[in-house]
Protein backbone atom coordinates (compact mmCIF):
# COMPACT_ATOMS: atom_id res chain seq x y z
CA UNK A 1 0.00 0.00 0.00
CA UNK A 2 1.40 3.40 -1.00
CA UNK A 3 -1.74 5.53 -0.53
CA UNK A 4 -4.24 5.16 2.33
CA UNK A 5 -7.80 5.54 1.02
CA UNK A 6 -10.05 7.04 3.67
CA UNK A 7 -13.76 7.28 4.34
CA UNK A 8 -14.71 10.40 6.29
CA UNK A 9 -17.63 9.60 8.61
CA UNK A 10 -19.12 12.86 9.81
CA UNK A 11 -18.86 15.89 7.50
CA UNK A 12 -19.22 18.67 10.06
CA UNK A 13 -16.56 21.33 10.69
CA UNK A 14 -14.21 19.01 12.61
CA UNK A 15 -14.52 16.24 10.06
CA UNK A 16 -13.79 18.70 7.25
CA UNK A 17 -10.68 20.00 9.03
CA UNK A 18 -9.37 16.45 9.36
CA UNK A 19 -10.22 15.64 5.75
CA UNK A 20 -8.53 18.82 4.52
CA UNK A 21 -5.32 17.68 6.18
CA UNK A 22 -5.53 14.24 4.58
CA UNK A 23 -6.37 15.73 1.17
CA UNK A 24 -3.14 17.75 1.26
CA UNK A 25 -1.03 14.58 1.44
CA UNK A 26 0.36 12.55 -1.44
CA UNK A 27 0.00 9.31 0.53
CA UNK A 28 -3.67 9.72 1.53
CA UNK A 29 -6.94 10.18 -0.32
CA UNK A 30 -10.45 10.87 0.92
CA UNK A 31 -12.36 8.44 -1.32
CA UNK A 32 -15.73 8.41 0.47
CA UNK A 33 -17.70 10.72 2.75
CA UNK A 34 -20.59 9.77 5.02
CA UNK A 35 -23.21 11.98 6.62
CA UNK A 36 -27.00 11.65 7.02
CA UNK A 37 -27.29 15.37 6.23
CA UNK A 38 -27.59 15.57 2.45
CA UNK A 39 -26.16 19.09 2.13
CA UNK A 40 -23.12 18.40 4.30
CA UNK A 41 -22.53 15.14 2.44
CA UNK A 42 -22.85 16.80 -0.98
CA UNK A 43 -20.45 19.63 -0.11
CA UNK A 44 -17.83 17.23 1.24
CA UNK A 45 -18.17 14.88 -1.73
CA UNK A 46 -17.56 17.78 -4.11
CA UNK A 47 -14.66 19.17 -2.10
CA UNK A 48 -12.75 15.87 -2.05
CA UNK A 49 -14.08 14.41 -5.32
CA UNK A 50 -15.35 11.51 -3.25
CA UNK A 51 -18.40 9.26 -3.27
CA UNK A 52 -21.08 10.26 -0.77
CA UNK A 53 -23.15 7.95 1.45
CA UNK A 54 -25.88 8.49 4.01
CA UNK A 55 -24.99 5.34 5.98
CA UNK A 56 -21.50 4.40 7.11
CA UNK A 57 -22.18 0.72 6.37
CA UNK A 58 -22.15 1.55 2.67
CA UNK A 59 -18.64 2.98 2.85
CA UNK A 60 -17.38 0.17 5.07
CA UNK A 61 -18.56 -2.39 2.51
CA UNK A 62 -16.07 -1.05 -0.04
CA UNK A 63 -12.96 -3.20 -0.46
CA UNK A 64 -10.89 -0.22 -1.60
CA UNK A 65 -11.36 1.74 1.66
CA UNK A 66 -8.37 1.19 3.95
CA UNK A 67 -9.21 3.47 6.88
CA UNK A 68 -11.89 5.74 8.32
CA UNK A 69 -11.95 9.04 10.14
CA UNK A 70 -14.79 9.12 12.70
CA UNK A 71 -15.90 12.70 13.37
CA UNK A 72 -19.53 12.19 14.35
CA UNK A 73 -21.25 13.32 17.56
CA UNK A 74 -19.55 11.65 20.51
CA UNK A 75 -22.26 9.15 21.42
CA UNK A 76 -21.97 7.52 17.97
CA UNK A 77 -18.24 6.79 18.14
CA UNK A 78 -18.43 3.37 19.75
CA UNK A 79 -20.82 1.78 17.25
CA UNK A 80 -19.04 3.16 14.19
CA UNK A 81 -15.54 2.31 15.41
CA UNK A 82 -16.53 -1.27 16.20
CA UNK A 83 -18.24 -1.66 12.81
CA UNK A 84 -15.17 -0.25 11.06
CA UNK A 85 -12.82 -2.58 12.92
CA UNK A 86 -15.00 -5.57 12.09
CA UNK A 87 -14.81 -4.49 8.43
CA UNK A 88 -10.98 -4.54 8.75
CA UNK A 89 -10.59 -0.76 8.39
CA UNK A 90 -8.01 1.20 10.35
CA UNK A 91 -9.65 3.89 12.49
CA UNK A 92 -8.84 7.46 13.46
CA UNK A 93 -11.50 8.55 15.99
CA UNK A 94 -12.01 12.12 17.13
CA UNK A 95 -12.05 12.88 20.84
CA UNK A 96 -13.68 12.07 23.15
CA UNK A 97 -13.04 8.44 22.30
CA UNK A 98 -16.40 7.54 23.85
CA UNK A 99 -18.54 8.54 26.82
CA UNK A 100 -17.69 5.60 29.10
CA UNK A 101 -14.60 3.56 29.83
CA UNK A 102 -16.58 0.40 29.12
CA UNK A 103 -17.26 1.65 25.58
CA UNK A 104 -13.59 2.50 25.09
CA UNK A 105 -12.61 -1.01 26.18
CA UNK A 106 -15.00 -2.53 23.64
CA UNK A 107 -13.56 -0.33 20.88
CA UNK A 108 -9.97 -1.29 21.76
CA UNK A 109 -10.90 -4.97 21.94
CA UNK A 110 -12.59 -4.82 18.53
CA UNK A 111 -9.52 -3.21 16.93
CA UNK A 112 -7.16 -5.70 18.53
CA UNK A 113 -9.32 -8.68 17.50
CA UNK A 114 -9.39 -7.42 13.89
CA UNK A 115 -5.70 -6.53 13.80
CA UNK A 116 -6.36 -2.91 12.77
CA UNK A 117 -4.94 0.41 14.00
CA UNK A 118 -7.03 2.59 16.30
CA UNK A 119 -5.89 6.13 17.17
CA UNK A 120 -7.74 8.89 19.04
CA UNK A 121 -7.51 12.59 18.16
CA UNK A 122 -6.21 14.11 21.40
CA UNK A 123 -4.70 16.95 19.42
CA UNK A 124 -4.10 19.58 22.12
CA UNK A 125 -0.79 18.04 23.20
CA UNK A 126 0.40 18.39 19.57
CA UNK A 127 -0.36 22.13 19.28
CA UNK A 128 1.91 25.01 20.21
CA UNK A 129 2.74 25.92 22.95
CA UNK A 130 1.63 22.61 24.49
CA UNK A 131 4.15 20.35 22.76
CA UNK A 132 6.92 22.80 23.67
CA UNK A 133 5.78 22.82 27.30
CA UNK A 134 5.98 19.01 27.30
CA UNK A 135 9.53 19.17 25.92
CA UNK A 136 10.60 21.48 28.74
CA UNK A 137 8.60 19.79 31.54
CA UNK A 138 10.78 16.70 31.44
CA UNK A 139 13.97 15.20 32.86
CA UNK A 140 17.03 16.98 31.52
CA UNK A 141 15.13 20.25 31.24
CA UNK A 142 12.97 21.68 34.05
CA UNK A 143 12.02 18.27 35.45
CA UNK A 144 8.70 16.47 35.82
CA UNK A 145 5.98 18.90 37.01
CA UNK A 146 4.94 18.93 40.64
CA UNK A 147 1.85 21.10 40.09
CA UNK A 148 -0.33 21.89 37.07
CA UNK A 149 -3.22 24.36 37.10
CA UNK A 150 -5.41 25.08 34.06
CA UNK A 151 -8.43 27.32 33.62
CA UNK A 152 -10.53 27.03 30.44
CA UNK A 153 -13.90 28.75 30.23
CA UNK A 154 -15.76 29.40 26.98
CA UNK A 155 -19.09 29.97 25.37
CA UNK A 156 -20.39 26.64 24.05
CA UNK A 157 -23.41 25.66 21.95
CA UNK A 158 -26.17 24.24 24.15
CA UNK A 159 -28.53 23.04 21.45
CA UNK A 160 -28.99 19.79 19.56
CA UNK A 161 -26.80 16.87 20.56
CA UNK A 162 -24.42 19.22 22.35
CA UNK A 163 -27.16 20.04 24.87
CA UNK A 164 -27.57 16.45 26.06
CA UNK A 165 -25.15 14.74 28.42
CA UNK A 166 -25.99 11.32 26.96
CA UNK A 167 -24.86 12.52 23.53
CA UNK A 168 -21.99 14.93 24.20
CA UNK A 169 -20.98 14.27 27.80
CA UNK A 170 -21.15 18.01 28.44
CA UNK A 171 -18.05 20.26 28.42
CA UNK A 172 -16.10 17.85 30.62
CA UNK A 173 -16.07 15.27 27.80
CA UNK A 174 -16.51 17.39 24.70
CA UNK A 175 -13.83 19.95 25.60
CA UNK A 176 -11.91 19.09 28.75
CA UNK A 177 -10.71 15.64 27.73
CA UNK A 178 -8.07 17.83 26.05
CA UNK A 179 -6.88 19.32 29.33
CA UNK A 180 -7.18 16.03 31.24
CA UNK A 181 -5.10 14.32 28.55
CA UNK A 182 -2.51 17.10 28.60
CA UNK A 183 -2.17 17.03 32.38
CA UNK A 184 -1.68 13.26 32.30
CA UNK A 185 0.79 13.71 29.41
CA UNK A 186 2.83 16.03 31.64
CA UNK A 187 2.59 14.30 35.02
CA UNK A 188 1.89 10.63 34.30
CA UNK A 189 -0.92 8.44 35.57
CA UNK A 190 -3.53 9.82 37.95
CA UNK A 191 -4.13 8.18 41.33
CA UNK A 192 -7.20 10.06 42.53
CA UNK A 193 -9.72 12.73 41.47
CA UNK A 194 -11.84 14.98 43.65
CA UNK A 195 -14.29 17.20 41.78
CA UNK A 196 -17.08 19.71 42.33
CA UNK A 197 -19.53 21.07 39.82
CA UNK A 198 -23.02 22.26 39.09
CA UNK A 199 -25.40 23.68 36.53
CA UNK A 200 -25.25 27.40 37.22
CA UNK A 201 -25.32 29.31 33.94
CA UNK A 202 -27.03 27.36 31.18
CA UNK A 203 -30.71 26.66 30.76
CA UNK A 204 -31.99 23.85 28.58
CA UNK A 205 -29.11 21.43 29.11
CA UNK A 206 -28.85 18.44 31.43
CA UNK A 207 -25.17 18.57 32.42
CA UNK A 208 -22.98 20.54 34.80
CA UNK A 209 -21.61 23.71 33.22
CA UNK A 210 -18.90 24.56 35.79
CA UNK A 211 -16.28 22.07 36.99
CA UNK A 212 -13.50 22.24 39.56
CA UNK A 213 -11.42 19.06 39.22
CA UNK A 214 -8.49 18.27 41.53
CA UNK A 215 -6.07 15.51 40.57
CA UNK A 216 -3.41 13.65 42.54
CA UNK A 217 -0.91 11.87 40.32
CA UNK A 218 0.93 8.68 41.14
CA UNK A 219 4.17 10.68 40.97
CA UNK A 220 2.95 12.77 43.92
CA UNK A 221 2.23 15.80 41.70
CA UNK A 222 -1.06 17.65 42.03
CA UNK A 223 -3.28 19.30 39.44
CA UNK A 224 -6.34 21.50 39.15
CA UNK A 225 -8.74 22.09 36.26
CA UNK A 226 -11.32 24.90 36.29
CA UNK A 227 -13.50 24.24 33.28
CA UNK A 228 -16.87 24.78 31.71
CA UNK A 229 -18.75 27.82 30.52
CA UNK A 230 -17.64 31.37 31.08
CA UNK A 231 -19.68 34.51 31.53
CA UNK A 232 -19.41 36.75 28.50
CA UNK A 233 -16.03 35.58 27.30
CA UNK A 234 -13.28 33.05 26.86
CA UNK A 235 -10.42 32.32 29.26
CA UNK A 236 -7.63 29.81 28.63
CA UNK A 237 -4.49 29.85 30.73
CA UNK A 238 -2.30 27.54 32.75
CA UNK A 239 0.71 27.29 35.03
CA UNK A 240 3.06 24.30 35.24
CA UNK A 241 5.47 24.29 38.19
CA UNK A 242 8.59 22.12 37.85
CA UNK A 243 11.67 21.73 40.07
CA UNK A 244 13.65 23.86 37.63
CA UNK A 245 11.15 26.62 37.01
CA UNK A 246 7.65 27.53 35.88
CA UNK A 247 5.96 27.26 32.48
CA UNK A 248 2.82 29.14 31.53
CA UNK A 249 0.43 29.55 28.62
CA UNK A 250 -2.24 32.09 27.78
CA UNK A 251 -4.11 34.32 28.10
CA UNK A 252 -3.73 34.66 24.32
CA UNK A 253 -4.06 31.46 22.27
CA UNK A 254 -0.65 30.24 21.09
CA UNK A 255 1.34 32.15 23.70
CA UNK A 256 3.56 30.68 26.40
CA UNK A 257 6.52 31.49 28.62
CA UNK A 258 9.17 29.84 30.75
CA UNK A 259 10.86 31.21 33.85
CA UNK A 260 13.76 29.11 35.04
CA UNK A 261 14.82 29.23 38.68
CA UNK A 262 16.97 32.34 39.08
CA UNK A 263 16.18 33.56 35.57
CA UNK A 264 13.94 36.03 33.81
CA UNK A 265 10.73 35.08 31.94
CA UNK A 266 11.24 34.08 28.30
CA UNK A 267 8.64 33.63 25.60
CA UNK A 268 8.28 30.10 24.27
CA UNK A 269 9.13 29.72 20.60
CA UNK A 270 8.31 26.98 18.12
CA UNK A 271 11.67 26.78 16.36
CA UNK A 272 12.62 23.51 18.09
CA UNK A 273 10.18 21.59 15.87
CA UNK A 274 10.48 21.45 12.09
CA UNK A 275 7.70 18.92 11.36
CA UNK A 276 3.91 19.28 11.25
CA UNK A 277 1.91 20.35 14.31
CA UNK A 278 -1.65 19.97 15.52
CA UNK A 279 -4.06 18.12 13.24
CA UNK A 280 -1.40 17.69 10.55
CA UNK A 281 0.90 16.04 13.12
CA UNK A 282 -1.66 13.56 14.42
CA UNK A 283 -2.84 12.53 10.95
CA UNK A 284 0.72 12.27 9.69
CA UNK A 285 1.42 9.94 12.60
CA UNK A 286 -1.68 7.87 11.84
CA UNK A 287 -0.81 7.51 8.14
CA UNK A 288 2.79 6.60 8.99
CA UNK A 289 1.51 4.01 11.46
CA UNK A 290 -0.72 2.42 8.81
CA UNK A 291 1.86 2.52 6.00
CA UNK A 292 5.16 2.02 7.81
CA UNK A 293 4.28 0.69 11.28
CA UNK A 294 5.78 3.75 12.99
CA UNK A 295 4.43 4.06 16.57
CA UNK A 296 1.58 6.60 16.88
CA UNK A 297 2.10 9.87 18.70
CA UNK A 298 -1.20 9.34 20.57
CA UNK A 299 -2.70 5.93 21.31
CA UNK A 300 -6.19 4.59 21.83
CA UNK A 301 -5.21 3.94 25.44
CA UNK A 302 -4.44 7.65 25.82
CA UNK A 303 -7.97 8.34 24.58
CA UNK A 304 -9.34 5.80 27.05
CA UNK A 305 -7.40 7.36 29.94
CA UNK A 306 -8.86 10.81 29.25
CA UNK A 307 -12.37 9.34 29.25
CA UNK A 308 -11.62 7.53 32.51
CA UNK A 309 -10.63 10.82 34.15
CA UNK A 310 -13.74 12.64 32.90
CA UNK A 311 -15.96 9.76 34.01
CA UNK A 312 -14.30 9.73 37.45
CA UNK A 313 -14.78 13.50 37.82
CA UNK A 314 -18.52 13.11 37.17
CA UNK A 315 -18.66 10.30 39.69
CA UNK A 316 -16.84 12.38 42.30
CA UNK A 317 -19.27 15.28 41.83
CA UNK A 318 -22.30 13.02 42.08
CA UNK A 319 -21.07 10.95 45.02
CA UNK A 320 -19.47 13.83 46.94
CA UNK A 321 -16.18 12.01 47.51
CA UNK A 322 -12.74 11.44 45.97
CA UNK A 323 -12.55 8.67 43.36
CA UNK A 324 -9.53 6.41 42.89
CA UNK A 325 -8.37 5.81 39.31
CA UNK A 326 -7.91 2.19 38.31
CA UNK A 327 -5.79 2.96 35.23
CA UNK A 328 -5.16 0.74 32.25
CA UNK A 329 -6.30 -2.89 32.50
Amino acid sequence: MEVVRFALIGCGPMGRRLADSLASRADARVAAVVDPDAEARHQAAEAYRADGYADHAQALARDDIDAVVVATPSHLHKEIVIHAAQARKHVFCEKPMALTVADCDQMIAAAEAAGVRLMVGQVLRLMFPFWRIRELASPGELGIPVCVSIRRLMQLPGTGWRGRRAQSGGPLFEVHVHELDFMRHLCGEVAQISAYGGQFLTEGVDYYDIYLVNLRFRSGAVGHLHGGRGVGGHVYEGRIICPGGMLSFGPEWGSGAVQRVGGEPELLRAESRSGPVGIDWELDSFVQWVLRDQPPVVTARDGRAAVELAEAAYRSIEQGRPVDIAGQP
